[in-house]
């Protein structure tokens, strides 16, 4: 053996605020369910939307989300550091339900089929019909080009991945994640998205779908369902840990003819 004095380990601890946490748990238990066991949402859509080279030679996987944008580094087949910025889709839809004066359900559906994070020559020209807010009439609507919803959108989403970057490079991980970058979630989805993140970042992009569990629909195969892909994957592998736990190491065979003759002794007898 070796001798030593001092005995250390790296380790990577994921905290949250327990109020969070508690009341994740009640709605879980409205449900009649239980909570096995609980995942970071960066780490678990990894799990789904990155290949098994990405974990390996380093990769950041950037999920955006609704209401927060997190991020996750993963080198040598597992994740160093998770962080997350309280900024997200959610708040893009805000801004364009305060910058057209349109309700929030009609924000998210302009926002869903005319919105994007980039402009385009023929910005200018498109007119999009907005519904006011607070109107009884219907009809009632204000017609607007194209391009002021994309100056609305766009400055949100290059202030979340400068955020993100900013966290990543406090983080000193910067240069581990390599340059690529995988971004995950609904608000990734918009036009554009992918152009401004390798813009911001200065790193390779792409758009991460579940891509380790086979049979999902059309509707549920897009970024906006890794984290969910994930959390199956996540369960997955941890249940095949622990049956290698309970059925243990696979014995050994014997070596030698005296080994091989007490095993037949053993098998027969």
């Amino acid at each position: 053996g070796m001798y030593g004095e001092r005995l250390g380990v790296n380790m990577h601890l994921v905290t949250a605020g327990s109020g969070a946490l508690r009341n994740l748990a009640a709605c879980v238990a409205r449900c009649h369910l239980e909570i096995a066991e609980m995942a970071v949402s960066p780490y678990a859509a990894g799990l789904a939307g990155l290949v098994e080279d990405e974990m390996d030679l380093g990769a950041t996987l950037i999920d955006m989300g609704g209401g927060t944008t997190s991020l996750a580094v993963f080198f040598d087949g597992r994740v160093v550091f998770t962080d997350s910025v309280s900024v997200g889709g959610g708040h893009v839809t805000n801004d364009i339900a305060r910058g057209l004066s349109t309700p929030l359900v009609q924000a998210e559906r302009i926002k869903t089929l005319y919105g994007s994070a980039s402009s385009g020559p023929a910005d200018d020209r498109e007119i999009i019909e907005v519904p006011l807010v607070g109107e009884e009439d219907p009809n009632s609507v204000a017609q607007i080009p194209r391009s002021l919803l994309v100056g609305i959108i766009h400055p949100r989403l290059e202030e979340t991945l400068e955020l993100a970057r900013g966290r990543l490079e406090q983080s000193g991980f910067d240069k581990l994640a390599g340059r690529r970058v995988v971004l995950t979630g609904g608000a990734c989805q918009l036009p554009g998205v992918r152009e401004l993140a390798a813009q911001i970042l200065d790193k390779q992009v792409r758009i991460g779908r579940p891509l380790r569990l086979g049979g999902l629909a059309e509707a549920t195969s897009g970024p906006a369902f890794a984290t969910c892909a994930g959390l199956i994957a996540y369960a997955e592998r941890r249940e095949a840990d622990a049956s290698a736990e309970l059925l243990g190491p696979a014995p050994e065979r014997a070596s030698g003819l005296i080994g091989r003759i007490g095993e037949w002794f053993r098998a027969a007898f």
